[in-house]
């Protein structure tokens, strides 16, 4: 895999609708940003998020919104 691919597999269609409804589910799960940073992290990695990862993706979805970590965790 190169770099060209990387970027052309992430900035795809298909990712990002699945970036929305990944998004859309923990919308439907957790109320608060905080649970929802959680849970996305538990079921995209396996695990909670520490504390400087928890910090840094709150921020992210306040800024720009949960769809955006979500494409990240991808």
């Amino acid at each position: 895999t190169t770099a060209l691919q990387a970027l052309s597999l992430m900035n795809n269609s298909f990712v990002n609708q699945q970036a929305k409804a990944f998004a859309a589910r923990l919308r439907q799960e957790a109320d608060s940003v905080d649970g929802q940073v959680r849970r996305a992290f538990a079921l995209a990695l396996g695990r909670t998020p520490q504390g400087w990862e928890m910090e840094a993706s709150v921020g992210l979805v306040q800024e720009s919104g949960l769809e955006t970590l979500c494409w990240g965790l991808l």
